[in-house]
């Protein structure tokens, strides 16, 4: 056996880091604390006896000779899967994120079905700046198996924060809530639930300072709000509208929790208190056009602030989305018909999208369209079904190619 072989023996030796010493991995790669909540049986066979941890950390913090044993063995045996995973986790240690990055690209290469190793490189491109070559490979991560769920919550983590930066901010809240169903509770999720709930475009920490006091109070509030009685939740949006008269997005987020719980004339009066404390913004325009069409039956009602909000941000899909829904509901196909085509040009991923054209081209008789519409649904459906359970929102409701400043009302 080589010298090279003889090597490579001796590194396996030690214990692989992934699942074992997880926690390593998180601090290697500067990650949020978000594995703090693990339910206990899986917390044992994740963190194991401290000596294991410690044996599975040796290498961390060593020189370059360490690394570099790494190297030489990967060039006699570039195959080794672990060992890509292992330099990469090293590197990372060093702060050597580009070099990270081509350790674990030769694991996902060597891997192509883990998702621990597509959500490795995500999360290494996301610590590059990266950002969307990193959430289209924790996307992809998100398809497959995790040998450790600690990673996937850092998938739904880091991928909400760019969407939050985007300002795709409610397929943000989506993948926050999904974290913390599962009990997961930190600073970071709870600073992030109020970036996206206040449509802040910032990553967590990078937020204005005089502003980051309520948004940690406004992300506490969403975080535990589902579990609050709503005269309790009116009782703590009222203190924050106290303290806090004329904040963007406050409103807003108070009005999505009345229309959540179908409380939608209140909702309607916050969206109108959201309108005045930002008048440019169309969202509060297209969440009250949404209401009234499809809650309050006066699709009438709807239609002027539908228009206004697609005349003053023509390339915001949810605007062509909320018009053509409000035109189906007065009886005017045709316009229906090219508000929904425009909307399926900006969002082509987008189910929600898709359905809706569907039933307008049904309604137009359009039967070749309509089959056409069919089999793009089957696709997307299918894509939606890989998630394996994983949560139904793997696909931006901006749709992939949509502009960064895109946002969508609730439209469902």
């Amino acid at each position: 056996m080589s010298s090279g072989m003889n090597l490579e023996g001796r590194l396996s030796s030690r214990p692989a880091i992934l699942p074992l010493a997880l926690a390593v991995v998180l601090r290697l790669l500067q990650t949020p604390s978000l594995t703090m909540c693990q339910p206990p049986g899986q917390a044992a066979a994740n963190s194991g006896p401290s000596a294991v941890t410690t044996e599975a950390a040796k290498d961390i913090g060593e020189d370059e000779q360490t690394i570099e044993s790494y190297r030489r063995a990967l060039a006699e045996n570039p195959g080794w899967a672990r060992g890509w995973q292992r330099l990469g986790i090293l590197l990372a240690d060093r702060k050597a994120y580009a070099q990270a990055r081509e350790a674990f690209q030769n694991l996902a290469k060597l891997q192509p079905e883990s998702g621990d190793a597509w959500a490795l490189l995500g999360v290494c491109e996301f610590r590059m700046g990266e950002y969307d070559l990193a959430v289209g490979h924790m996307e992809k991560a998100r398809t497959f198996e995790f040998a450790d769920d600690s990673l996937l919550r850092l998938v739904y983590y880091y991928t909400a924060a760019v969407m939050t930066l985007r300002g795709d901010f409610d397929t943000a809240l989506v993948r926050l809530l999904l974290l913390s169903r599962e009990g997961v509770a930190s600073n970071e999720l709870t600073e992030a639930y109020g970036l996206a709930s206040l449509r802040i475009r910032a990553l967590p920490g990078e937020e204005a300072p005089a502003l980051r006091s309520v948004v940690m109070k406004v992300g506490s509030l969403a975080a535990r709000s589902r579990h609050m009685a709503v005269a309790d939740v009116r009782e703590a949006f009222g203190k924050l509208f106290a303290a806090h008269p004329r904040l963007s997005g406050l409103a807003y987020a108070y009005g999505k929790y009345l229309a959540a719980h179908g409380l939608y004339a209140e909702a309607c009066e916050a969206f109108k208190a959201e309108m005045r404390n930002s008048p440019h913004d169309p969202m509060a325009r297209l969440q009250i056009a949404a209401i009234r069409a499809q809650y309050l039956n006066d699709p009438s009602g709807g239609l002027e602030l539908a228009q206004e909000s697609v005349q003053s941000a023509p390339e915001l899909f949810a605007g062509h989305l909320v018009l053509g829904r409000i035109l189906l509901k007065l009886g005017d196909i045709d316009r229906a018909v090219e508000e929904l085509e425009t909307a399926a040009q900006q969002a082509p991923e987008s189910i929600m999208v898709h359905t809706t054209l569907l039933n307008a081209y049904n309604k137009a008789n359009r039967k070749d369209d309509a089959a056409r519409e069919q089999e793009i649904l089957k696709r997307l459906q299918r894509f939606e079904a890989s998630l394996k359970g994983q949560g139904s929102d793997a696909v931006s409701e901006t749709g992939r190619t949509a502009s960064p400043g895109a946002r969508k009302p609730d439209v469902k």
